[in-house]
């Protein structure tokens, strides 16, 4: 059950003006694959995830999951087959950590069990011996970890909630989700994306660590400032540095481990700058 964006238009309107972010964007994320959505500041990568949400709706084109359309969905239905991570948690005063995850696990959830899905949820992202206080007070990389949490309580519930059934087209849609995480928490984010992935999920991720969608992502949409896809397919053949200096207008360089021979991509210094 692939999420496909059809031939998406999307313009933001101020008066009777109207930005165009993209025009006519197309891309498949298939279900099995972690797909990093990639590009500068202002390509597109947010707008596009919510209008695969069905948050936004284009001007023109379509979004599916499997065969339905996204913005026929209500609410309710979207929330049972699609999971959401923003890029910015809102800070919920008076909620604490638990009671954020717990949400996920929707209305319908009877108390004890969506505690025990946030609980379980939590000490996935090691959270747990954070549950019971404010969520206001965690710093911005653990209520990163939190919402994602909540994204992981909400996919299992629905999961758990079904079965006997065929498995759900299931897809979970992360808006950088790791950009205010230290390393390892960072790394251990990625995993479980991947995880969530092995399990059927259609997951798409935008990131501006490209050397994370190198060695996390399956495969990568590279948008340049106009909301054009630059590039797409496997990541080490579609971020090259000849290509990114394109679309970022800086060049690059590769960085290969020499143990794990994994290559990272980072910025050229300018020899002035030395």
């Amino acid at each position: 059950m692939t999420l496909t964006a059809a031939n998406l238009t999307f313009a933001y309107r101020h008066g009777r003006a109207a930005r165009h972010v993209f025009e006519n964007l197309s891309a498949t994320f298939e279900p099995g694959l972690v797909t990093a959505v990639l590009g500068p500041n202002g390509s597109g990568k947010s707008t596009l995830l919510r209008c695969l949400l069905g948050l936004l709706t284009p001007q023109h084109g379509r979004v599916t999951l499997g065969t339905r359309t996204v913005h026929d969905l209500t609410e309710p239905q979207r929330a049972r087959v699609m999971a959401y991570v923003p890029q910015r948690p809102s800070v919920a005063l008076g909620f604490t950590v638990a009671n954020i995850v717990a949400l996920g696990a929707g209305a319908q959830t009877p108390g004890p069990l969506a505690r025990d899905a946030a609980m379980r949820a939590l000490s996935t992202l090691d959270l747990a011996d954070r549950a019971d206080e404010p969520f206001c007070e965690l710093s911005q990389g653990q209520q990163q970890r939190a919402v994602l949490a909540r994204a992981l309580a909400q996919l299992d519930t629905t999961r758990a909630a079904s079965p006997k059934k065929p498995p759900a087209p299931f897809a979970l849609l992360a808006d950088e989700p790791t950009s205010a995480m230290d390393p390892r928490h960072a790394v251990e984010a990625m995993g479980i994306l991947r995880q969530q992935a092995s399990l059927g999920c259609v997951v798409v991720v935008v990131l501006h660590d490209l050397t994370a969608a190198l060695r996390s992502a399956d495969r990568v949409l590279l948008l340049d400032d106009q909301g054009r896809p630059a590039a797409t397919g496997p990541p080490a053949q579609a971020l090259t540095c000849e290509t990114l200096q394109e679309v970022y207008h800086i060049d690059f360089v590769n960085v290969t481990d020499p143990e794990s021979q994994r290559i990272g991509l980072v910025p050229a210094v300018p020899s002035s700058s030395r």
